[in-house]
């Protein structure tokens, strides 16, 4: 595996850099803390990146892409994700949901949908956690009733992000009556406007458009709607979670914020320095498994494990690296972007914040572990 880039990747990111250190204000922290039209600014970047053609490069031609190299994506993923994410969450159409119809959708919904991911002009929800089936997704309950040419959708949704201005949602429900786990699951792709859908904001300290609830009742679907076919929704869902599971760099942003500390004054103590030393070792390793998966999708090969391995990984390094900031700085970790004494504009706050959701979000770690253990290492499960 070359680990190097090449030399027109390594010029794509510095015209990517520049692109965000002109458009990106200096308090910005992502659009989940700052004002109200930082939304819209995200919305116009990700507009910029999608004319650049850096957007949905390595999705086919024919489907707004360019066919390149995975590695040219990694460029734009790792500096993404270290500038706080400029996308907002429109990362999630480029990186699974539009995969995701590129292999299981129809002709209709490839026109209807790609063309406005790859645009960087709208934005999903992913609908799939319940209030009694998150880290379990196979025990959700929402029905997906058929009806005709039709589905009447009733349940609720949980911990869905951007659903507060999502336009689109990619749901998971059950429709065959009767059916458990794994079995008799749908996946529809539905207008968040429809009658019957109803999103409730959830108040909590990870900042506006984070959390929401989305309710369904008597919301009617249209079969045409769904991605796949009726009772294969398991393969299509956990299609979906491979494709976000690799698409985000994390190490990009724990290892810009060990760069931060590492300047503060407060961190020149040998322990603090120690501390600082071993993480950033750390964040290398967490970058070379990620390496790993994007080497073995480039040679054409699926990833079982391998992906779960890095994300355990990566959040845990996340976590490793907010109790240094939280040593490094005490209670002054905690200003964020609206306060004077806030520290680097407050983006160690943000990450202090954040950094305890992630082994919960996108699949929870005992999850990831369980799926190490058994796919990676042959163990058993023992119930």
């Amino acid at each position: 595996m070359d680990l190097d880039f090449s030399e027109d990747q390594e010029q794509f990111r510095a015209e990517l850099r520049t692109l965000l250190e002109a458009r990106l204000p200096d308090d910005w922290v992502g659009i989940f803390h700052g004002p109200d039209d930082y939304l819209d600014l995200s919305f116009d970047v990700t507009r910029e990146m999608a004319e650049r053609g850096w957007l949905t490069q390595t999705w086919p031609e024919e489907y707004g892409g360019q066919n390149a190299s995975n590695w040219r994506q990694v460029v734009l993923q790792e500096e993404a994700w270290a500038y706080f994410e400029p996308r907002g969450g429109q990362y999630m159409g480029v990186n699974w949901i539009g995969p995701a119809i590129i292999e299981f959708g129809t002709d209709e919904q490839k026109a209807k949908y790609l063309p406005r991911i790859a645009a960087g002009d709208v934005q999903w929800a992913q609908l799939f956690s319940e209030p009694g089936a998150g880290s379990d997704l196979a025990a959700l309950r929402t029905k997906a009733t058929p009806s005709g040419d039709e589905f009447v959708i009733n349940g609720e949704k949980i911990w869905t992000s951007y659903g507060d201005f999502a336009e689109f949602g990619v749901l998971v429900a059950r429709c065959e009556q009767g059916s458990e786990r794994h079995a008799g699951l749908v996946v529809l792709l539905i207008d968040m406007s429809t009658p019957g859908v109803e999103v409730k904001t959830i108040s909590t300290p990870l900042g506006k458009h984070k959390l929401n609830s989305v309710v369904f009742t008597d919301a009617v679907i249209p079969a045409d709607a769904v991605l796949g076919t009726p009772g294969n929704g398991w393969r299509v869902a956990m299609a979906s979670l491979a494709f976000e599971r690799v698409g985000v760099a994390r190490y990009a942003r724990s290892t810009r914020i060990l760069g931060e500390l590492e300047r503060l004054p407060e961190a020149d103590r040998p322990d603090i320095r120690r501390d600082i030393a071993g993480a950033l070792a750390s964040a290398r390793v967490a970058e070379l498994m990620s390496y790993l998966v994007v080497d073995m999708k480039e040679r054409g090969e699926v990833p079982t494990w391998q992906g779960s391995a890095a994300r355990v990984h990566n959040v845990t390094l996340e976590q490793r690296v907010a109790a240094i900031a939280d040593q490094v700085l005490g209670t002054s970790a905690l200003a964020d972007s609206h306060d004077t004494w806030a520290v680097e504009g407050g983006e160690i706050e943000d990450f202090v914040r954040l950094a305890p959701t992630g082994t919960v979000t996108a699949g929870a770690y005992e999850i990831q572990m369980g799926i190490i253990a058994q796919r990676g290492l042959g163990l058993e499960r023992i119930r």
